[in-house]
């Protein structure tokens, strides 16, 4: 069989003074205008994150979550921001309704009216604003108004529709009825707008009263928010449609900073936060470490079918032991390596208890294994600069357009991060008041000879963490820049599922290979399916030079430097 299929690819940003790479070239375009005015690469990654919100709608905004890393070299001080949604103090443990059937979100059972995933019931405390504030506040060197300036511009005079945009906004037609300040703050003409083509301009989305929120901000930084106008206006319409969240809860409402834990991955150490999504890339470097990957043809199916056998028993073993310590230790990850096979497929992937390497229990189990994959509707965004600063953000709504909710006069959408716990009281990942989802935000940086090196994150949920380990393995052990240690096409597989995902570019005696190795084949256009995350990265060489990558194959992602 002949083929032809479509390449996407772009070159390598390398720079000396900054860059930037994010989820749209209007980000990374930002992010480096700020550096060029005397920011820093945390002045650049908090200009840029608001203006993701105007560039990516569905994915992220003041109304959403993130968990922020900052690496501020002068003070050598590298500090994550944890700005996860928090349920408000009202929330109960069987405040939704549970219907008969199966498929509910995460595999959990089912809502009435998905009343946990749309709606104002669906809505927690929202942290985007807090870390961001929190983060220029503590290591950027610009102001609020002077970081905030791009946005409310770009607000005002509108953003260029693209395909994906349009794409994502027409995919939400059918809540406009239903919540029509959505369709208000989206529909152009009472029609979803359509992107620009080789013959005419398209059409352009301006968010004027988003603009006067970025305002508020600028002139009141949190305080604004979660305090003043904007916490009033939001705890208003959630008192009016039956929502939980009130103002007491947006007052309350503090970033964490986490205390930071190092791991060491061959000659690389890797800073990171415990506990979260951090602890399967952990899981991952650890097992990873017993082969010698460095020897490997990163094409070859040898390897591919390792990175599969990997990824499916370390999920395997989170899903059974999640929460034991002994899960991080390098003893047990020879368990695990040990157990793995070059030339075939485990029939049956059983987990390996790691609790013969610890002393005493872990906590309480904090996650069982879900039936769906997660949220997808993220956006991620990284900055360095010349001076060893970095910036590196994953940021939320939920799904697409969170909760649907437009709080009036304000432009700002709302999450549905109540959907992240388990509906059913009684369970581990029970709803309760004032309670911390499990965070599955991973943003690492890592050093190499004492120095920040790099940084970046991808969304995609939980195959956002297959595009990491992939990236990092494809720059350390192979040689690769960031850009194509990114292009290079990558496969997925985890606990759930028998079959073992491949993105469609891999060539077919490679899947054939593979299926001699006993793997049911699942083959995936990366271009339109986002299967295997979209990674952003930023890095520095030992010349002092900057890199930056993003993923080609999804929308309009983007990095710039100078």
């Amino acid at each position: 069989m002949i083929q032809s299929k479509v390449q996407f690819t772009r070159q390598e940003v390398v720079a000396e003074h900054g860059v930037v790479a994010g989820g749209h070239d209007l980000v990374a375009e930002v992010g480096v205008e700020m550096m060029q005015q005397g920011g820093n690469a945390i002045d650049a990654g908090v200009a840029a994150a608001f203006v993701a919100q105007l560039a990516e709608p569905g994915m992220c905004g003041v109304g959403g979550n993130g968990m922020v890393l900052v690496h501020h070299a002068d003070r050598n001080e590298t500090t994550i921001f944890d700005d996860v949604t928090v349920a408000p103090a009202g929330a109960e443990p069987d405040m939704f309704e549970i219907v008969p059937g199966s498929g509910g979100f995460y595999g959990w059972e089912n809502v009435r009216d998905e009343a946990n995933i749309i709606g104002h019931r669906s809505v927690a405390i929202p942290g985007t604003v807090a870390g961001l504030c929190a983060a220029l506040e503590r290591y950027g060197t610009l102001t609020p108004k002077e970081v905030l300036a791009p946005a409310i511009e770009l607000a005002e005079k509108g953003v260029d529709v693209d395909d994906r945009m349009a794409v994502l906004i027409a995919r939400e037609a059918r809540y406009f009825r239903r919540f029509p300040p959505l369709g208000e703050l989206l529909l152009v003409d009472g029609l979803p707008p359509a992107p620009g083509t080789f013959w005419a301009a398209g059409d352009k989305l301006a968010y004027p009263e988003l603009a006067d929120t970025y305002r508020a901000i600028a002139d009141g930084a949190s305080d604004a928010f979660y305090r003043g106008s904007i916490a009033h206006a939001i705890a208003d319409e959630m008192a009016r449609h039956d929502g939980v969240l009130t103002y007491d809860d947006l007052a309350s409402y503090q970033s964490l900073v986490h205390v930071l834990e190092e791991e060491e991955f061959r000659e690389y150490r890797g800073i990171r936060y415990t506990p979260g999504a951090s602890t399967i890339l952990v899981q991952l470097l650890n097992v990873l470490e017993n082969f010698e990957l460095a020897s490997m043809d990163p094409h070859s199916p040898t390897y591919r079918h390792l990175m599969l056998e990997t990824l499916r028993c370390v999920w395997t073993n989170h899903f059974a032991f999640a929460g034991e310590p002994g899960l991080l230790s390098k003893e047990y990850a020879v368990e695990v390596a040990e157990r793995l096979r070059l030339d075939e497929k485990q029939t049956r992937v059983q987990p390996v208890d790691p609790r013969t390497v610890q002393d005493g229990a872990g906590p309480e189990r904090a996650c069982s294994a879900p039936g769906f994959e997660g949220q997808t509707n993220t956006t991620s965004l990284a900055a360095a600069d010349r001076y060893g600063n970095f910036f590196n953000i994953l940021t939320s709504l939920g799904n697409s357009f969170g909760s649907k909710v437009v709080v009036p006069g304000t432009g700002i959408v709302l999450n549905d991060h109540m959907c992240n716990f388990d509906p059913v009281p009684g369970r581990a990942l029970s709803l309760g008041p004032s309670r911390r989802p499990p965070q599955g935000a991973h943003v690492p940086l890592f050093f190499r000879a004492g120095k920040p090196w790099l940084a970046m994150s991808a969304p995609g949920a939980r195959r956002s963490m297959s595009a990491v380990i992939h990236v990092l393995v494809h720059c350390i052990d192979f040689g690769m820049g960031v850009q194509e240690a990114i292009e290079t096409p990558r496969v997925w597989a985890e606990a759930l599922y028998e079959e073992s995902f491949l993105d469609s570019r891999i060539p077919g005696k490679v899947q054939s290979a593979l299926t001699d190795m006993g793997h049911s084949i699942v083959s995936m256009d990366a271009d339109s399916s986002g299967g295997f995350g979209r990674p952003t990265a930023v890095s520095i060489d030992s010349s002092g030079r900057l890199h930056g990558g993003a993923d080609p194959m999804i929308g309009r992602t983007g990095v710039a430097g100078f």
